[in-house]
């Protein structure tokens, strides 16, 4: 069989049934064309232009088996066991949720900050694959990073990336529900001007278990993405902890960036305004103009 006929059988599998935006109408054959490729060691550049090209019945065989695993809503990015994250890969599986666009919000404003912050600490709350940390090491040569997740298995993901991307000796990674005493122990000996708090922690009600594609629902951690008080629980406990803890840290000012759920905008302003009293509170919009970061300056 050659590539362009079996690329054609693979996309009529991997066609959704309801079509509910116009890039619906070409992700079977995105999707096909992907895992191909990954099958191939080739890109889908190469595809293209060797369309008749013979496949020969293993590598047959190994596409079919990728095939069915999708067609069966295993994400893309677990059955490639990699994501991509501003711009570099990063391993992922199922002890991870799969790196998101709109997190990229995250490592985008922090990074924005790097001409105007000298030698900054951050910690990165619920690091999961590490991406963000990972990201801001790389992007931050002069940042000190703690990376922290309640998963161990998350937790050995995170490290892995690290590794892969050479800022392992930069990140100290912690097992951590939240601010435990090792992470507060860690806070109060740092002497450094800044202290930036990055977290991307489950944030979706749990009734949104039911409407949420199975793609996310019977493959992405639950751990890692559902959370009681309308998805709002770590996040306000977060801050609690934040707020009784920041008085014995030595940091000239405190910067926190928070993702969550668009819904949950003004519930949870109005909590960070009332929690840090005199701080500057802000919502930041991603890139489909939808409330998405919490940033909260405390000076």
């Amino acid at each position: 069989m050659i590539i362009t006929d079996l690329l054609a059988r693979a996309t009529q599998q991997l066609q959704p049934n309801v079509i509910t935006c116009a890039a619906d109408k070409s992700i079977g054959r995105l999707e096909a064309e992907i895992l191909l490729a990954f099958v191939l060691k080739k890109d889908r550049m190469w595809l293209i232009s060797h369309s008749d090209a013979p496949v020969n019945d293993l590598h047959i065989r190994r596409f079919n088996v990728l095939v069915k695993q999708r067609v069966q809503h295993e994400p893309i990015a677990y059955i490639l066991g990699e994501k991509d994250f501003y711009g570099r890969p990063f391993f992922v599986n199922r002890h991870t949720l799969i790196p998101r666009p709109e997190t990229e919000l995250i490592a985008e404003t922090v990074v924005g900050t790097r001409h105007a912050v000298s030698l900054p600490i951050i910690w990165d709350v619920g690091t999961g694959s590490g991406a963000l940390a990972v990201t801001l090491a790389c992007e931050m040569p002069d940042a000190t990073l703690i990376a922290s997740d309640v998963s161990a298995p998350a937790l050995v993901v995170a490290k892995k990336n690290a590794k892969r991307h050479g800022v392992e000796k930069r990140i100290t990674f912690v097992k951590a529900d939240l601010l435990n005493q090792k992470i507060q122990t860690i806070l109060v000996l740092k002497n450094a001007p800044t202290l930036i708090i990055s977290a991307n922690l489950p944030y979706l009600p749990m009734s949104d278990k039911n409407i949420l594609a199975p793609d996310v629902v019977k493959f992405e951690p639950s751990s890692a993405l559902f959370c009681e008080r309308d998805g709002m629980e770590l996040i306000i406990k977060l801050l609690d902890q934040i707020a009784l803890a920041k008085h014995t840290w030595h940091f000239s000012s405190i910067t926190i960036l928070l993702e969550f759920d668009p819904p949950q905008a003004k519930e949870l302003q109005k909590i960070a305004k009332s929690t840090f009293p005199g701080a500057t509170v802000r919502v930041l919009k991603d890139l489909a103009k939808r409330n998405r970061v919490l940033l909260i300056q405390i000076p």
